[in-house]
C-alpha cells in the first residue's frame, strides 16, 4: 500500500506547482486538467484549464495536487509536509526556498535527533517541517 496526499489549492494550483517545481529535488510527474479528463457536458464553464491532479516528486516521495471541485478557499489544517533530507545545507536551502513569501515559525536548529530542524508556513500557508539527518 502506497499512501499519497492530495492538497488541494482551489484556484491557483498551476501557482503552486510552479513554485514548489522550483525547489531542489522537486520533479513535475504529470498535470490533468479538468478538459482533458472529464465529459465535456460534465465541466462547469470556466474549469476546462483548472487541475484535477497533478503530481510532484519530492525526492523518493509524491504528493498530489489539484484545483479541488469547488470554489471553497484553501485550508491547510491538521496537517504538516515534512521532508529529511542528507545534510544541513539541504536543509536549510529547502527551508529558504520555502520560507520565500511565508513565514518561518521556528528558525532552522540542531535537534536531539536531527542535525537541523525548521518548521515554516508556506506562502500558500501550508505547514512545512524541514529536517537534516546529518
Amino acid at each position: 500500500m502506497q499512501l499519497i496526499p492530495t492538497v488541494y489549492f482551489p484556484g491557483f494550483c498551476d501557482e503552486a506547482i510552479a513554485f514548489y517545481q522550483s525547489l531542489p529535488g522537486c520533479e513535475l510527474l504529470f498535470v490533468r486538467r479538468i478538459g482533458d479528463c472529464i465529459d465535456p457536458s460534465q465541466i462547469q464553464p470556466g474549469t476546462e484549464q483548472k487541475i484535477l491532479r497533478a503530481a510532484l516528486r519530492f525526492g523518493p516521495s509524491v504528493v498530489y495536487m489539484s484545483d479541488g471541485h469547488g470554489a471553497a478557499a484553501a485550508s491547510f489544517q491538521g496537517f504538516s509536509l515534512s521532508v529529511t533530507l542528507p545534510s544541513v545545507a539541504q536543509a536549510e536551502r529547502v527551508i529558504a526556498a520555502l520560507a520565500d513569501g511565508g513565514k518561518v515559525l521556528l528558525p532552522p536548529r540542531p535537534t536531539g535527533w536531527a542535525g537541523t530542524l525548521g518548521v515554516l508556513l508556506d506562502r500558500f500557508g501550508v505547514h512545512w517541517t524541514v529536517e537534516a539527518t546529518g
